[in-house]
């Protein structure tokens, strides 16, 4: 995200988010904002510093930026929502709170950007044109969000090995990768043994 006072920014996130839930709300449209994101949590997933709401919104714009493609493979399928999750579990709370509201705006700003659903609800290609479409518009604070979730993706995508024989990396000079005490606490919650992923 832009450098620049970090209060600021935040104080402007919160704004957006609020904006957004009273136009949502003065729409009769309490259904609409806070049901049917359980479906979005699978398997072993567990969201620990995201809420249920979070967490799908994440693993939507995970599904939208990192299809399987080739030998690529999904981010879904390489687990990168929960990944992400443990990202900011471990993360300063500043840093915390502005992520979990940016996933709150881009959830629900798609009725200020031509769309009749919320972000999950849309299919991947419409998911995938309303992320163009905020990466290109004139919002900054909507530019700022649908930015550092994309980033944050390919971070996390393009760090797992399942990626690198199909981009040409032969991966890191170092013989083994020892995982931060964070990742090890994180995996202890999730009742997992805690290697490095």
């Amino acid at each position: 995200m832009n450098e620049g006072n970090p209060l600021k920014r935040r104080r402007f996130l919160k704004l957006g988010l609020g904006g957004i839930a009273l136009l949502a709300v003065g729409g009769g449209a309490f259904k609409w904002l806070g049901s049917g994101y359980g479906s979005f949590v699978t398997g072993d997933e567990r969201p620990v510093a995201l809420s249920t709401k979070e967490f799908a919104v994440v693993k939507c714009v995970v599904r939208a930026l990192t299809p399987a493609d080739g030998a690529l493979p999904s981010g879904e399928s390489l687990g990168l929502a929960q990944r992400i999750d443990e990202e900011l579990w471990a993360a300063p709370s500043d840093t915390r709170s502005d992520l979990k509201a940016g996933l709150q705006v881009l959830e629900h700003a798609t009725i200020m950007n031509g769309y009749s659903a919320r972000f999950t609800s849309l299919d991947a290609d419409k998911q995938r044109e309303y992320l163009r479409k905020l990466l290109d518009g004139g919002n900054d604070t909507l530019r700022q969000v649908a930015g550092g979730l994309r980033q944050i993706v390919h971070i996390f995508y393009y760090a797992r090995p399942e990626t690198w024989k199909a981009i040409g990396y032969d991966g890191p000079l170092v013989p083994k990768a020892v995982p931060p005490d964070s990742h090890l606490a994180y995996a202890k919650l999730l009742g997992k043994s805690g290697g490095a992923s």
